[in-house]
């Protein structure tokens, strides 16, 4: 079996020395590093399962290093902090990470909250595996140059042919498109797609979204067919709303 690689990102040399050394007692495999630059190159070339951040980098903010994993990965990320201020821990929180710990801390307590997080990422990963895969219909839709089999589970373009998607991607578009117009939250998602309700799924949701725009959106930051509705969640667009992302 495989070791968890565990990412660190700190720029005080003696933590990482430190803190490397003891997750390797743990059979972690850490790799360190003192900057968040390409850190999504940096996750996908060792494989990471989960990143420790380090709040206030010398040249960079850590949370903004978790917002773009979030925005890309699963991945789950634990902050480190020496600083005390509850409502920039809760920003975070909400925003981009998983848990927080304060510096200076119990190394026996980060060990805990890692294997916690590393959990929590393989139970959402065993229910995307487990999940009913069954269409939701056996109709065909069309929109534009698309063409979505639901029958044969496949996403056609006109021009480009076959368009290669995951089971969850197609399930998602799969539900948009046979609902246009309707907003789905991220919960109600969740639901109909048969998957359980938690922080990592919530994001999971996001990340699952973004990849489905990159496949049938000419532009995926201003997507004309999956829009987001700020505060709402999101919708299949097929006539002119206007995007509020």
């Amino acid at each position: 079996m495989n070791n968890n690689k565990i990412l660190i990102i700190d720029d005080d040399d003696e933590i990482l020395v430190f803190l490397e050394n003891f997750l390797k007692d743990f059979e972690f495999d850490v790799i360190t590093y003192n900057s968040g630059h390409n850190i999504l190159e940096k996750i996908d070339k060792h494989s990471i399962d989960l990143v420790l951040i380090d709040l206030r980098l010398d040249k960079e903010s850590g949370l903004d290093i978790a917002k773009v994993i979030q925005q890309n990965k699963i991945t789950p990320i634990i902050m480190m902090s020496a600083i005390k201020d509850d409502v920039e821990k809760i920003v975070g929180l909400e925003s981009a990470i998983d848990e927080f710990i304060e510096k200076p801390f119990n190394p026996r307590l980060l060990v805990a909250k890692i294997r916690a997080a590393l959990r929590r990422l393989q139970h959402t990963k065993d229910y995307q595996t487990t999940a009913e895969l069954e269409p939701t219909s056996t109709a065909d839709y069309f929109f534009d140059e698309f063409k979505l089999d639901s029958k044969k589970c496949i996403l056609t373009h006109s021009t480009s042919g076959y368009i290669e998607m995951t089971n969850t991607e197609f399930r998602l578009l799969e539900l948009f498109v046979s609902h246009p117009n309707t907003i789905f939250s991220r919960d109600a998602l969740l639901e109909k797609l048969g998957l359980e309700s938690t922080t990592l799924m919530m994001r999971n949701i996001d990340v699952l979204v973004l990849r489905v725009r990159r496949k049938i959106e000419l532009n995926p930051s201003r997507p004309k067919y999956l829009q987001t509705r700020r505060n709402r969640g999101y919708i299949f667009c097929t006539d002119n709303n206007t995007n509020d992302k």
